[in-house]
């Protein structure tokens, strides 16, 4: 949260799920501000994102239906009068859970594979094969004398070792779940177009659908993605849907806001759905997440990794997590 904007009683630091190397920090508290200067495109010395950035909720609804199936059986309202009031109790939901959120952990299973584009140009050889691994997954929260908090995601092996996402093989490339409803705080909802698409049923529940593109005018602390020697920034649109009795995010999908050729990064989407979950012995129920989809596309064919997060209870500091080798 830069400094300029009206103070939230809880912010939290975030990271964007991407695929490789990729961060994003959509807040921070104000001890941060004061310390640190804000990453920005200019001092982190990136490109500039190139190509198109006109947000695809801007399409006509029948093409917009096609770029995003999941909003087939939307009931579409072109009225925006509902938006502003709805962004609103989003970011008061996210006030509200945000200072009462405990560490948790959970049993996450993740499956990925990457499939060459043309078997020919690979040389003759067979997709490559997919990979499972289980890990341990945990959202810790560390709350601030000031009224602020700070999120972190890791996971951890059977052994209780952290995982590096980017370093092991097979490891997972996605990450950053823990963090992702946080994009829509009042905090941060500044960086962000947004538009007011109708209502739909989603797995059962009655839900507002709002689409949003990140204005790079606005983005102090963009994502940046890095391949090999090369970093670019590159900024989000997508596809939220709100939980109408709670105002909650039940789902969200992701979307690069324009492709980046300097890293032949065509495609990058994320598909995340969140669930209730009642936590023993806390007297709480959060809506984490559920399952994640992650497809990503670098022209060497399409690579895609899957995330489902079961058994969520409270994650105790007494538990060892083994940081040395």
């Amino acid at each position: 949260m830069r400094a300029r904007r009206e103070r939230m009683a809880a912010t939290a630091r975030a990271a964007a799920i991407a695929f490789a190397v990729a961060l994003a920090r959509s807040g921070a508290s104000q001890s941060d501000e004061a310390a640190h200067q804000p990453r920005t495109a200019s001092n982190l010395s990136l490109a500039p994102i190139s190509g198109s950035s006109t947000a695809y909720f801007e399409l006509p609804i029948p093409k917009l239906k096609e770029q995003v199936p999941a909003l087939r059986g939307l009931r579409y309202d072109s009225s925006q009068e509902r938006l502003s009031s709805i962004l609103d109790h989003v970011a008061r939901t996210i006030a509200d859970v945000l200072p009462r959120l405990p560490n948790l952990i959970s049993r996450e299973s993740v499956y990925g594979f990457q499939s060459p584009r043309d078997t020919s140009a690979a040389g003759g050889l067979p997709s490559a094969q997919p990979w499972n691994r289980e890990f341990k997954y945990l959202i810790l929260s560390h709350h601030h004398g000031d009224g602020s908090t700070t999120l972190e995601e890791l996971r951890v092996d059977s052994k209780g070792k952290p995982v590096d996402a980017p370093g092991l093989f097979a490891a997972p490339r996605g990450y950053g779940f823990a963090y992702q409803w946080l994009f829509f705080s009042a905090a941060n909802q500044h960086d962000f177009r947004f538009r007011y698409l109708g209502e739909q049923s989603k797995d059962g529940r009655k839900t507002y659908v709002v689409g949003f593109a990140q204005d790079p005018q606005r983005v102090q602390e963009p994502a940046y993605f890095q391949a090999g020697a090369k970093t670019e920034p590159f900024f989000f649109q997508g596809v939220l849907w709100i939980d109408q009795s709670t105002f909650n995010i039940a789902a969200l999908r992701t979307d690069l806001l324009a492709p980046l050729p300097d890293v032949n990064l065509r495609r990058l989407t994320t598909q995340l759905t969140f669930r209730s979950v009642p936590i023993h012995g806390y007297n709480a129920v959060f809506w984490l997440p559920s399952e994640v989809i992650i497809s990503c596309d670098q022209g060497g064919g399409p690579m895609e990794e899957s995330h489902r997060y079961s058994d969520y209870h409270l994650f105790h500091a007494e538990t060892r997590i083994v940081t040395g080798p």
